[in-house]
């Protein structure tokens, strides 16, 4: 439910609330390994995931996220966004418990792009699982047959989702790539929708939170592509994961827009969503950090951005 104000305008017609989370990491029992797996970058992830300690962080998920459907359901959002990495290590089994967790299809809408860990393997970007178990949270406008992107829209406000991920064979290659075919699409689909705002929506950031550029085998391959599309597009914020620490970026001479990253909300130490509230122009975003203690969400820090004006045709 959208909530007017007495103005016509889209600058101050209505306040809109959204809910940011990302980077969950699911692990489920009883994953179907095949002989392949053990000779792909699946196996890489596993390591680090059960012998390097990173499964460690992130074993309480399931508490926070029956924490977070609680929230979410009270908090009475328009829209919730979820940018990706719902699953560890890809498998079908752990996709299956992710979206059971996350409440898809029972919640208020919502809008998921994939992860890299999602498509860890080209069996598993293949597979179309990602977009099966997500399919009530991938429902929107797109050009032809192909799922990637499609826009979403939250009264005057346009969210649009990017696929940045696929598949890589080397076990250190962490880079996504939205690709020229999909970015003609978005081209063409940002030009084709109704007037208003446009927020875009990735798995991949543009950059870290210090300001600098990804590494050379964790981030976008064709960034500055996805970046050009988005300017000349209307776009005028961007949303993402990949990152497990929140932060944000204000307009900047590389960017017209902002950029909010949510953070991974399951990860120990970390362990926040971001919640927006949009009245016309202006944003003030608040994160929700997860207190242990209390097995529930709390107010963490907040800030404000005024969004450029944006498409008005």
């Amino acid at each position: 439910m959208v909530r007017k104000l007495d103005t016509s305008s889209w600058e101050d017609a209505a306040i809109i609330r959204l809910a940011h989370f990302s980077d969950i990491h699911i692990t489920a029992p009883g994953c179907s390994w095949q002989l392949c797996d053990w000779w792909n970058k699946r196996m890489s992830a596993w390591i680090n995931l059960y012998l390097l300690g990173r499964g460690k962080n992130f074993r309480h998920s399931e508490r926070i996220l029956t924490a977070l459907r609680q929230e979410l359901r009270q908090r009475n959002f328009d829209r919730l966004i979820f940018s990706g990495d719902a699953t560890a290590l890809g498998f079908e089994e752990e996709m299956r418990r992710a979206t059971e967790l996350l409440g898809v299809g029972e919640l208020p809408p919502g809008l998921a792009v994939p992860g890299n860990h999602d498509y860890c393997t080209r069996a598993a970007m293949r597979s179309g699982h990602f977009e099966r178990y997500f399919a009530p949270w991938q429902i929107g406008e797109r050009l032809g047959k192909e799922v990637y992107p499609f826009a979403q829209r939250v009264g005057p406000v346009w969210l649009v989702a990017v696929n940045s991920s696929t598949a890589n064979r080397l076990y250190w290659d962490a880079r996504g790539r939205v690709g020229a075919a999909q970015l003609a699409r978005l081209e063409k689909l940002l030009a084709s929708l109704g007037s208003g705002p446009r927020i875009l929506v990735t798995h991949y950031p543009i950059w870290l939170a210090e300001g600098r550029h990804e590494h050379a085998f964790h981030g976008l391959r064709d960034l500055e592509a996805l970046i050009s599309v988005a300017q000349r597009g209307g776009v005028v914020l961007w949303l993402h994961g990949h990152r497990h620490e929140h932060y944000h970026h204000p307009p900047s001479e590389r960017t017209p827009f902002p950029v909010i990253c949510a953070g991974s909300i399951t990860q120990r130490g970390r362990w926040s969503y971001n919640e927006y509230t949009l009245i016309g122009s202006h944003l003030r975003a608040v994160s929700r950090v997860f207190v242990e203690e209390e097995g529930s969400f709390r107010d963490g820090q907040t800030f404000e951005l005024d969004l450029p004006m944006g498409r008005q045709v």
